[in-house]
């Protein structure tokens, strides 16, 4: 079973890895994405694509022989992290504070990115990296809805924009299957925001309601869905602004666990997680040198764990 880092930092006892686990879990979607351990560079797994059928008999009848259809699918993991170089004389004038500094920089930029990745990651753009989000689930794909059609299906994406629509929302919620689970919205804050407003404008707020949780942070939700959002990334772009076809954004449903949407992760030495290792001065430069690995992939389990609603345009 998968655990979020928010889970893993409970089992962790280095001191480093626990600073960078906190740092990692301060973004709302890598707080909530489970990551589940494999061995071996990736993971092979049959994908749910049809039930057999069943049916009922009659005394001395058999029953009609059928099996159920699944596709065979698999996931990498991926060589994700940097190294940190600090001169000595700033360690020497400054302290190890210094260069505490720049590492937790370094994986504060880690984080944006992986989280950026997760949404838009394309192979095609960084063979690298994975496919995000907004790959895997295009205009035309059965689990993307346009905003601005009239079916539960898209339509390609072709239709002009539009504000973003209750029914249209509630298709995508009821798109998705929990399995067993919660779902959750994931979304940029503007998006939020006119969710929001459009909540009170409606109905008065009553199906978006706001809590907190046992860390303290206040959680948003929609028709029991929390929301979950995305800002920028490291170079301080945002990563679901309405830069889409169209000047459009999109709400993406998701539900995360071992049977849905989940983050991947490689052993290293014998322990998953994220290796953060001091190599000491290097000997080509007067500087100490921190490396942070993660072994880290994507995957999106069942094609019913994910869904996108797009051609959404900011409100009137």
């Amino acid at each position: 079973m998968g655990l979020t880092l928010i889970e893993a930092a409970k089992y962790e006892n280095r001191l480093e890895h626990l600073a960078v686990l906190k740092t990692f879990s301060e973004g709302e979607l890598l707080a909530r994405l489970p990551f589940m351990n494999i061995a071996g560079s990736g993971l092979f797994y049959s994908a749910e694509q049809e039930l057999p059928s069943v049916g009922f008999r009659a005394v001395n009848e058999g029953y009609t022989q059928s099996y159920g259809v699944v596709d065979q699918r698999a996931e990498a993991v991926h060589l994700f992290g940097g190294d940190v170089d600090v001169d000595r004389s700033i360690v020497d004038l400054m302290g190890p504070e210094a260069r505490a500094s720049q590492i937790e920089m370094k994986v504060r930029s880690m984080r944006l990115t992986l989280e950026a990745t997760v949404i838009n990651g394309d192979t095609s753009a960084n063979p690298r990296a994975f496919d995000g989000l907004s790959k895997r689930l295009q205009p035309g794909d059965a689990m993307a809805i346009d905003n601005a059609g009239s079916g539960s299906s898209s339509g390609g994406g072709t239709a002009p924009g539009a504000p973003l629509d209750f029914d249209r929302l509630d298709e995508l919620i009821d798109s998705v299957n929990a399995y067993g689970g919660s779902k959750v919205l994931v979304m940029s804050k503007a998006m939020r925001r006119q969710l929001n407003a459009l909540a009170r404008a409606s109905i008065g707020g009553g199906v978006y309601q706001t809590s907190t949780n046992s860390f303290g942070m206040t959680v948003h939700r929609y028709q029991d869905c929390d929301l979950v959002t995305v800002d920028r990334d490291a170079q301080g772009i945002e990563v679901m602004g309405y830069d889409e076809a169209g000047g459009t954004s999109s709400i993406y449903c998701c539900t995360f666990g071992d049977q849905g949407v989940t983050g991947l992760q490689g052993p290293f030495q014998g322990r998953y997680g994220i290796s953060v290792r001091d190599l000491g001065e290097v000997p080509d430069a007067p500087v100490f040198r921190t490396r942070v690995d993660w072994y880290v992939g994507f995957a999106v389990l069942q094609s019913r764990a994910a869904g996108r609603l797009f051609n959404i345009t900011p409100a009137n």
